[in-house]
């Protein structure tokens, strides 16, 4: 199993209610992971809706990065943090023409959803506007293989290229992107692969394009032991496919990238104090300080959201229990469960809990849901081992 930072473990261990630890040494690592990633002209952007904290959004434009946004309270942070427009992609479906005007005058990369959209945005600008467009080629959100989904409610189909591109050169406006999302949580590179093949097919119809937008997608191992995905096979083909389309289009194409659970999931650390054990026949209930309206992905994914759990107090050479474990949160709804049917050594009231992976869906998603007090966030540099309080309300 993976170690935990010592730094990361004390700062977790010195708070006494629920905390976030954010590691900004291992944000870095993965940023410039994909910084090198062998792809002749790329681009990166952050989707800020795995985490929206300033200190990871900062360190983030740091490393060069762009980001990916889709609210206007989130396109006013990055632009406040130092984010130039150029380095953001805003895209969002059923936007009000308030919201797109605002995109227009700010600069930034505007990714429309619809026809009726661009309808709307001919009505704000008078023409020379460079758009992207999003496209629905398939998607793959039971993690299995890109396929169609008429449940699948963004973008426009293939089919209705034609007719948009028409209305968009006939009012000056040039679709120079095309962007896709094609799930979430993709262990196998072949999927997203498969999926940017398919997106570069289907946008040769615009006559503008200079970018391939593929979304995120990439994928973080349930378990600690779990190879990670791999990023060099992706890497390598991707670099493929775009070479591909650039020879069969005669133009040069630029791929950009949209991580956001992939690139901060495992920067970030949920520590839990226990309360309470109870001992049943069939599994054990252990109950802690924490809730799942301030861990809630839990909550919003119970059948996928996994989260490998340790006991880093007091649990010296103890067993690992011979039951089930369920880790509880503090109230009383029946679902307030952070782990369900896990393997643990049984802690005991006053340990310290923590879940891995925490740094992506947990900040951003938290809710007023059971009354629960926000929990504190701690941003530390592991690599010096200096830890930092950092105030919720920045």
């Amino acid at each position: 199993m993976k170690l935990i930072p010592p730094a990361v473990i004390e700062s977790g261990l010195s708070a006494e209610s629920p905390t976030y630890v954010y590691d900004l040494s291992r944000l870095r690592e993965k940023c410039t992971r994909l910084n090198q990633l062998p792809i002749t002209r790329k681009r990166v952007f952050f989707a800020t809706m795995a985490n929206d904290h300033p200190a990871i959004l900062s360190c983030v434009r740091a490393c060069g990065l762009g980001v990916f946004v889709n609210s206007m309270i989130h396109l006013s942070l990055v632009l406040k943090l130092g984010f130039q427009p150029r380095q953001v992609v805003y895209a969002a479906s059923n936007m009000a023409p308030d919201e797109m005007d605002f995109c227009v005058q700010q600069g930034v990369n505007l990714v429309l959803d619809s026809f009726g959209q661009i309808q709307t945005l001919s009505k704000i600008v008078n023409g020379d506007l460079e758009i992207g467009l999003r496209l629905n080629v398939g998607s793959a959100l039971d993690r299995g293989e890109i396929k169609p989904d008429p449940a699948y409610r963004f973008g426009l189909l293939p089919h209705e290229l034609p007719d948009v591109v028409s209305f968009a050169q006939h009012h000056g406006l040039k679709i120079t992107g095309a962007h896709s999302y094609f799930g979430t949580g993709l262990m196998k590179p072949s999927v997203l692969l498969d999926g940017m093949q398919r997106l570069g097919l289907a946008a040769g119809e615009l006559p503008d394009l200079r970018y391939l937008d593929v979304g995120g997608g990439l994928g973080i191992p349930d378990d600690l032991d779990d190879p990670e995905f791999d990023i060099a096979e992706y890497s390598r083909g991707a670099e493929k496919i775009i070479r591909g389309h650039e020879q069969r289009l005669g133009r040069e194409l630029e791929l950009y990238i949209e991580p956001g659970r992939y690139l901060v999931a495992d920067s970030g650390y949920f520590f839990v104090k226990v309360i309470d054990c109870k001992l049943r026949e069939d599994r054990a209930f252990i109950g802690t300080n924490g809730s799942v309206s301030i861990f809630p992905r839990p909550l919003l994914y119970p059948e996928t959201a996994h989260h490998p759990c340790q006991v880093i107090t007091g649990n010296g050479q103890r067993p690992l229990h011979r039951k089930p474990v369920y880790v509880c949160g503090n109230s009383t709804y029946s679902q307030d469960f952070l782990a369900r049917n896990i393997t643990l050594s049984l802690p005991q009231p006053g340990d310290t809990l923590v879940f891995h992976h925490a740094g992506a869906y947990g900040r951003s998603m938290i809710t007023q849901f059971l009354g629960k007090e926000r929990p504190q966030e701690i941003v530390i540099e592991s690599a010096i081992e200096n830890a930092v309080s950092s105030a919720i309300g920045l």
